[in-house]
């Protein structure tokens, strides 16, 4: 099969990062690699690059597996820790660099039902998946912007990756079992309406519902069929219009009343959930 490019060649490319952030067992920054042929070192962590510029030529293997055509962005190619692998692009391009530390598959796997270091994690080279996909730009928002974001979205976007490798990026399926008993979900959303003013963690809240964080967040999506974080977020919104329907607090301090970090930020969940402005809603 012919393709329609030819590859640069270039003898000494060059990968610039940006300053990296972490969060609960996940690392991730910006890449920009130039054209040429980039070989990687055995590193100790699972490695996934997703393309966010493009469409370029790419010729890349990793683990025995190759690939020769065009990644264009929402493309991304995974290489488990211990594997080696290469790529060469005939064109600059833009990745999201994402790296999970072995310990965060270990323990999801093992809240998945699977055994502790049983479960082993297979290369994908031009693989697509909307799940990784909303997580590397949730991760480019958060690497682009001087504002964190909460702990709870931040470590929600690790554990959800980690969920989604575990589920369908092993060698062999893992069976999920499991749902939140009755007791520790109402304790868990007890005090969830309890604290919605906090800025609460999967740290935290694991510890009230007394389960590692990998097994709460992939507990908590079987039983409730949404992540943790898009719960709280709905608590915090419905609880944002009772409050502005009660005309007790202008928007700004309705927003952080509720556990929002500032009035937009209520403005654009309150408007993408309810499909209204909190000033239309006092309006109303």
């Amino acid at each position: 099969m012919t393709y329609p490019f030819k590859f640069a060649g270039a003898p000494d490319p060059t990968l610039t990062l940006s300053p990296a952030r972490a969060w609960g067992g996940l690392t991730a920054c910006l890449a920009r690699a130039s054209p040429g042929r980039h070989t990687g070192v055995i590193a100790a962590e699972h490695r996934l690059a997703f393309y966010a510029s493009g469409p370029v030529g790419t010729d890349c293997g990793a683990g025995g597996l190759t690939r020769r055509g065009l990644s264009t962005p929402g493309d991304f190619d995974f290489v488990p820790a211990g594997c080696l692998g290469f790529w060469e692009d005939d064109a600059a391009i833009d990745i999201i660099s994402i790296r999970l530390a072995p310990e965060l598959i270990d323990d999801t796997a093992e809240a998945l039902g699977a055994p502790r270091g049983g479960v082993e994690l297979a290369p994908r080279l031009g693989a697509r998946d909307p799940v990784v996909s909303h997580v590397a730009h949730a991760l480019r928002a958060e690497l682009e912007t001087p504002a964190h974001a909460g702990r709870l979205h931040a470590d929600g976007l690790a554990a959800a990756l980690a969920a989604r490798l575990v589920q369908d990026f092993t060698k062999r399926p893992v069976a999920v079992r499991q749902t939140l008993s009755k007791p520790k979900l109402r304790r868990l959303i007890d005090y969830v309406e309890a604290n919605l003013e906090a800025n609460l963690s999967l740290a935290e809240l694991a510890g009230v519902a007394g389960l590692s964080i990998p097994h709460l967040t992939a507990l908590f999506r079987r039983t409730m069929g949404q992540s943790l974080h898009r719960y709280v977020v709905e608590r915090r919104v419905t609880r944002a219009r009772a409050v502005l329907l009660g005309g007790r607090a202008s928007i700004a301090e309705t927003a952080l009343s509720v556990g929002f970090a500032h009035q937009s930020h209520l403005s654009r969940w309150m408007r993408r959930l309810l499909g209204v402005t909190p000033a239309q809603v006092v309006r109303g």
